[in-house]
């Protein structure tokens, strides 16, 4: 009977001493690359939120114009993303929207209107800009 009492007060001051690990779940931010693979259009505008939040769109996260064949990175925490990207060139402005883009690592975003015309999770909309300044 001592022994399991000995027993039971190592355990309990074990407890008390050794206290109880709390594990923080801390999220992980990575680049999400922003790539022009145009070779006559340049962006001008980009913004993002969370797909699944319902929140509005961030402010436009670049800080100069995409020119082609650039990149522009931004810093994100890992989740789920909708991007909109603008594009523009002479007379046309180009609206992408691409939906559930998984941030989980490095990612890079390849724009590419003729090459995301039959992709599943883009729409592209294409603006003259002669009805832009109408409006």
């Amino acid at each position: 009977m001592k022994k399991l009492n000995y027993i039971l007060i190592i355990l309990g001051f074990a407890f008390i001493f050794g206290g109880c690990e709390e594990y923080i779940y801390v999220p992980s931010n990575y680049y999400v690359g922003i790539y022009n693979n145009e070779s006559d259009k340049f962006i001008t505008e980009a913004y993002f939120h969370d797909s699944y939040s319902g929140e509005g769109w961030s402010g436009n996260v670049i800080d100069y114009f995409v020119y082609p064949y650039d990149h522009y990175d931004i810093i994100l925490t890992e989740g789920t993303y909708d991007f909109r990207i603008i594009m523009e060139d002479d007379y046309y402005e180009y609206t992408l929207d691409m939906y559930e883009i998984s941030v989980y690592n490095d990612t890079n975003l390849d724009i590419c209107l003729n090459c995301d015309k039959n992709k599943s999770k883009i729409k592209i909309t294409k603006t003259p800009k002669t009805e832009k300044v109408k409006k």
